[in-house]
């Protein structure tokens, strides 16, 4: 175990032309790769890797999340700069993914004193996420290199039918609404889209804000999920989880809870920011946010099944009790299924 410390010790000084020694320290946030901070007597970064025990090693993507953020290098897309990438298999928990630092923070259900009160706080967030998600949306993805990235053609006729396959896998319980969820949305997707830079797992956790006003977007983070398909699916799940119209039990309360105050902006009036700012239509933005979080059930229903076989203890995991049929309830209701 030395000697792989010793060997990413190595590699951090080479990259970043350092002597260190380099501390690292993990930090919160995350579900698929881990988030270390790393440290020096002269700088900070952070890298990216898979978890030490992971259980599904094709899901964690290093490589695949480093060609994406070198495309954006240079767009008018907030994300932090790639510095290496580590591929060695002497090393544990890699590929690994060294990138800048970026002062920013990460907001769940709680405001940082520097930010303005509610309802003004959910407002000028809402409409710097919109607007740097209407920027990654507009990056000419040919042009960025990434003609090869993904499989647009029949991106969306391959939802329903890929996560539902994926969830037979690993599926252990009776949910609400799936088999008439899985029908309304086969039979009501959209006919045409155009393509374009999909984040994949779009919302708040995954932005980091200036600490203090004017509030904007500082860095989109977390691109593993990233590919070429239907940008308004990332609009789908950033508006799914806004907003105070959510029911009470609603799905993972925690995430984007600074949205759920009274006089937040609604979803129609930041669909509408969207809709100003891009050439995509917006209309069908309820099929959108019911896939959304028909997908979101559908794989994280893996991770319920890995805590009840003792694989995955965490609290999160525990959670999708509760979280799962909740996302399908909430999907429901945007396909006003009941």
């Amino acid at each position: 175990m030395r000697a792989m410390a010793d060997a990413l010790q190595t590699w951090l000084s080479d990259t970043l032309g350092d002597e260190g020694p380099f501390e690292l320290t993990p930090l919160s946030g995350g579900n698929s790769n881990e988030t270390v901070s790393v440290t020096s007597a002269s700088g900070r970064w952070i890298l990216r890797r898979p978890p030490a025990a992971s259980l599904a090693p094709g899901a964690h993507a290093m490589e695949r999340e480093h060609v994406i953020m070198e495309a954006l290098s240079g767009q008018p897309v907030p994300s932090p700069r790639t510095l290496g990438v580590l591929v060695a298999e002497d090393v544990p928990q890699t590929p690994a993914l060294l990138m800048e630092h970026v002062d920013g923070v990460s907001l769940t259900d709680t405001l940082r004193s520097t930010y303005p009160s509610q309802p003004d706080a959910a407002a000028a967030i809402g409409e710097a996420v919109i607007d740097a998600l209407a920027e990654l949306h507009a990056v000419p993805w040919r042009d960025a290199g990434l003609a090869g990235f993904g499989r647009p053609d029949g991106f969306l006729e391959r939802q329903v039918p890929r996560w539902r396959k994926q969830l037979e896998r690993y599926r252990t319980r009776e949910l609400p609404y799936l088999d008439e969820l899985t029908s309304w949305l086969g039979e009501q997707r959209p006919e045409r889209f155009e393509p374009g830079i999909m984040h994949g797992d779009f919302h708040l956790d995954n932005c980091l804000l200036t600490p203090a006003p004017p509030v904007r977007v500082a860095a989109i983070v977390d691109w593993e999920m990233a590919t070429i398909g239907d940008p308004l699916m990332d609009l789908g799940l950033f508006l799914a989880f806004w907003g105070d119209d959510r029911p009470a039990d609603c799905a993972m309360p925690r995430v984007q809870a600074v949205s759920r105050v009274a006089g937040a902006p609604s979803r129609s009036s930041l669909a509408e920011r969207y809709a100003e700012r891009s050439p995509r239509s917006v209309e069908r933005i309820d099929w959108y946010c019911a896939m959304a979080f028909y997908k979101l059930a559908m794989i994280v229903e893996g991770a319920y099944a890995q805590y009840l076989d003792g694989r995955l203890r965490t609290p999160y995991a525990a959670a999708l009790e509760h979280d799962v049929p909740a996302l399908l309830r909430e999907a429901a209701g945007f396909a006003r299924l009941g």
